[in-house]
């Protein structure tokens, strides 16, 4: 009896060590498990989830999403388009030309006041997607803005760009490092010191009337005429806040013959210190059995060999006496244009 006694002792004894020894067993895993550290590059949050077998709320660790950036897009192709006349048909005609649909429609608007914002022109261009490009031109000089007086047309000017609500590019008083035009260097008493108050005083006003649409390119001949301190590049520029874009115009005249990059490349080169955007705003060739060539080498290779130029605009005019621009004045010449379109 006494042995049984002993033996029931033991196997109790030998339970409850065994029941201890479990209990303790899966404190410790369970406290090994709850202290792991997380796997490196993993974040994680708590998250409420229902228990259903206990009808409790528990806490249970779910992933975090990755936040989510938004990049802007990389240019890939550079923006191309023309001035091809004063009527919207003469773009209908010219895109049917050549076969695709410009991004920049280029035209020129006189600075009088019976010369309102180019609505009739502009609206259906706008429309389809187009950035307008405008040649702001002046038949004075900078002094009769600087004075204020032409303050109501230009305000008026920013409100119809305003309401017009489409992408512009503003090229006021192009070229006037030539000595050519009413706003031109020399002419009318112009100065470079007069053109920035002038530019400055547009912006401001564009800027009041809220015309964000609205970017402003500050725009040089390739070569300035009279090449003297005063007027180069450098004393045009009115600050970078008053710039949006550097514009470029240049053309081959054949006096001698130059290659675009003979055209381009110093211009540009000099155009760069301003760290802006630059647009080749007016371009093109003297015809001849070159021509061609030129269209291919230049819009098709070297304009691509500048990392800062977002875009060019051929000058697509028939001038008698001062060359024939246009794109068909021979096929060789508006094959080659056809294919150098993005």
């Amino acid at each position: 009896m006494k042995n049984y006694r002993f033996g029931l002792i033991f196997i109790l004894c030998f339970l409850v060590f065994v029941s201890v020894y479990i209990a303790l067993s899966k404190k410790g895993a369970l406290y090994l498990t709850n202290n792991l550290p997380l796997e490196p590059a993993q974040e994680y949050k708590l998250t409420e989830s229902t228990n259903l077998s206990t009808s409790t709320k528990v806490n249970t660790p779910t992933k975090a999403k990755p936040a989510i950036r938004t990049l802007p897009p990389a240019v890939t192709t550079l923006q191309w388009g023309s001035y091809v006349g004063d009527d919207i048909n003469d773009l209908a005609q010219f895109e049917s030309l050549v076969g695709k649909n410009v991004d920049l429609y280029a035209i020129f608007v006189g600075w009088n006041d019976d010369d309102t914002f180019p609505f009739v022109l502009s609206t259906k261009a706008g429309a389809d997607g187009k950035t307008l490009v405008i040649f702001w031109e002046t038949s004075f000089g900078y002094n009769t803005i600087n004075n204020g007086s032409r303050d109501v047309y230009i305000k008026q000017f920013a409100l119809d760009a305003k309401t017009y609500g489409y992408p512009i590019i503003l090229a006021p008083f192009e070229e006037m490092n030539l000595n050519e035009e009413a706003w031109g260097y020399g002419i009318n008493g112009n100065t470079a010191e007069g053109f920035k108050l002038a530019w400055m005083r547009m912006y401001d006003i564009f800027k009041e009337v809220g015309a964000t649409n609205v970017k402003f390119a500050l725009t040089f001949n390739n070569v300035t005429i009279p090449n003297i301190q005063g007027n180069k590049m450098k004393d045009y520029y009115p600050g970078n806040a008053y710039v949006d874009y550097i514009g470029l115009d240049g053309f081959n005249f054949n006096d001698p013959w130059l290659t675009f990059a003979e055209v381009f490349d110093e211009a540009i080169a000099e155009a760069s210190q301003f760290n802006k955007p630059i647009y080749i705003l007016s371009t093109g060739s003297w015809p001849g059995p070159q021509k061609a060539k030129w269209i291919s080498d230049g819009l098709g290779a070297h304009v691509k060999t500048y990392p800062n130029v977002f875009g060019w605009v051929w000058f697509n005019e028939n001038k008698p006496g001062d060359g024939n621009w246009l794109v068909n004045s021979d096929q060789a010449s508006l094959e080659a244009f056809k294919a150098v379109l993005p």
